[in-house]
């Protein structure tokens, strides 16, 4: 039996535009997760606040079916898996480097996995030229010196292990929104849930790394970042599941991604990070995914 395959409808220009914002705010917290001392206190902080966030909307929400509680496990495993390889990749690597190697591989894997695995989607031609024009753009920019030359291996292995991460987060949630309910109160609770249940496993983690008073004598002298991360995170990836109710997962994954393009330009202002001018040909790229792609 031959499973059959979709070809879900195009994002709309509003939701095409809320996405993209939703990649602006999401490079704004990696950067703030980037300052700092710690990147692994900075992460949990932010993740955690983004968990306390979600917390009353649990009150004003709707339980999702049960039928997406096993797409919500999921989620939270690769969740973990993405935190922990990112703040790896981020030990070996500068963000500029790293982000760009996590986030391009990501839609790609996306694309695949989504067509060979249900729902079976198959984006039309220029989409997938889209989805690719995206990757490839975005890969580019972690090219830091020609390829023959002398390369470190743990941002690139890192790298593409949170992309791995990301494919399976993003899969559970388009998935498990679609699973939650037919109103919209259990598709914003199935939201509020995961950020609410993920907050707790990386504070935790982070606390067993460090202990206990070293991790909160950090976070009481950072909090006040960590809230701005914590609302930028939690906003953008809200947007994110909810496209994929309708749309397309490699769809909304590229979009998405384009995240890149700001993380490479605010790390070159805020962190000092170089931009070098070939990065100018791999922004040109990504941008023609992103019209491709709508």
């Amino acid at each position: 039996m031959v499973a059959a395959i979709m070809h879900p409808p195009a994002l709309s220009l509003s939701m095409t535009l809320l996405v993209l914002l939703a990649a602006v705010m999401h490079a704004s917290w990696n950067v703030m997760v980037k300052i700092g001392n710690d990147t692994l206190l900075n992460m949990g902080l932010t993740m955690g606040l983004a968990g306390l966030i979600a917390v009353p909307f649990l009150f004003f929400t709707a339980i999702p079916d049960p039928d997406s509680w096993i797409y919500l496990l999921g989620s939270l495993l690769t969740h973990l898996g993405y935190y922990l390889f990112l703040v790896l990749a981020y030990r070996h690597g500068e963000l500029s480097q790293v982000y760009p190697i996590a986030r391009g591989s990501a839609p790609l894997l996306v694309a695949v996995s989504a067509w060979l695995l249900p729902p079976y989607e198959m984006l039309a031609a220029w989409q997938m030229a889209g989805v690719a024009a995206i990757s490839i753009g975005i890969l580019s920019l972690s090219v830091e010196r020609p390829l023959a030359g002398k390369h470190k291996w743990e941002p690139v292995a890192f790298g593409l292990l949170t992309g791995i991460c990301i494919m399976g987060y993003m899969l559970c949630d388009g998935l498990g929104v679609r699973h939650a309910g037919a109103s919209q109160e259990q598709q914003f609770g199935y939201i509020a849930w995961l950020f609410a249940l993920d907050a707790p496993m990386l504070v935790l983690f982070c606390v067993w790394r460090r202990g206990l008073r070293p991790a909160f004598d950090y976070w009481s002298g950072a909090w006040k970042l960590g809230l701005a991360g914590g609302s930028l995170s939690a906003g953008a990836y809200a947007i994110s599941i909810f496209a994929m109710k309708d749309g397309a997962f490699a769809q909304v994954s590229a979009l998405r991604e384009t995240s890149v393009i700001f993380a490479a330009i605010m790390s070159a202002f805020l962190l000092k990070e170089k931009f070098r001018k070939r990065r100018y040909a791999s922004v040109s790229l990504v941008a023609l995914g992103a019209v491709l792609l709508h």
